[in-house]
């Protein structure tokens, strides 16, 4: 909030909170919901109905009922209403929308919400981001293959496929028999089917920390840490790469990420 969205200051924006008009959707009260203008108390699992519903106002249609989603009807008119009428509207979800039945088919929803609102004003659509750096894996994967995430090479070409293709949908299935861990800490944050499976199999870390996931692995590479011990890129929440440079030396023979990988490569190479 105070660097991205709602207190921020700017050059169109000199008040900050006082410029701005803030819509929150949770299914509960919360500390961000207090801070709303409009808290719109959705029923769970029903992110997919009010996303629909208010595209379909969007589009001129008539809304049948009295509620939809756990919302009254007049608030959703309202609420688009707000939106048409602002200058710079942005819609920010979190992990809670893609654990939603729907999953993904959420997000798809909601792109096709923001493509509808600019076609009357400018509106954005932007992932909250809990770890660092998670952005720039998704950035690098989408310039190189046209996909953020769930990427799938095994026939020789970037397959994407979200609910079959997935770190997750593999490991749940049961699919994979050999895991390597790059800078995540997948035990700590994976659903427990997920977490069960990962126990069963050999799991490679390369990890400059001691995590839950490293305490599950057969082989942990300690690697420098960017942005200190060594230099490096690292994508902002909003997209914007940031430059990091290299503070103090690594402890002596622990090697950057990219130098861990090009002895991998070099042996797999040889081994072809």
């Amino acid at each position: 909030m105070g660097r991205y969205s709602v207190f921020a200051r700017g050059f169109f924006r000199e008040r900050g909170r006082r410029d701005r008009t803030v819509v929150v959707v949770d299914p509960r009260e919360t500390t961000t919901t207090k801070l709303a203008d409009l808290h719109l108390q959705i029923e769970p699992n029903k992110d997919y109905e009010l996303i629909s519903a208010l595209r379909a106002v969007l589009n001129g249609h008539e809304l049948n009922g009295d509620r939809i989603a756990g919302i009254p009807v007049d608030t959703i008119y309202e609420v688009v209403e707000t939106c048409k009428k602002a200058q710079f509207g942005e819609l920010f979800f979190g992990m809670g929308v893609t654990m939603s039945r729907g999953k993904h088919r959420i997000i798809d929803n909601a792109i096709n919400l923001i493509i509808d609102l600019n076609a009357y004003t400018k509106f954005g659509l932007m992932p909250m981001r809990g770890h660092y750096n998670v952005n720039g894996f998704n950035q690098v994967l989408s310039w190189l293959t046209g996909y953020p995430y769930a990427v799938d090479f095994s026939r020789g070409y970037p397959r994407y496929n979200p609910g079959e293709t997935s770190t997750i949908d593999l490991l749940v299935r049961g699919e994979v028999d050999v895991m390597m861990n790059i800078a995540a800490d997948p035990g700590a944050h994976f659903p427990q089917k997920a977490i069960e499976h990962i126990a069963k199999i050999p799991v490679i870390s390369v990890e400059p920390h001691q995590t839950p996931t490293t305490e599950l692995s057969n082989i942990v590479i300690p690697t420098a840490f960017t942005g200190v011990e060594v230099s490096g890129v690292a994508y902002r929440m909003d997209g914007v790469p940031l430059e990091l440079k290299k503070v103090v030396e690594p402890p002596e023979g622990v090697l950057p990420d990219e130098e861990v990988f090009k002895i991998m490569r070099k042996k797999i190479e040889e081994m072809l």
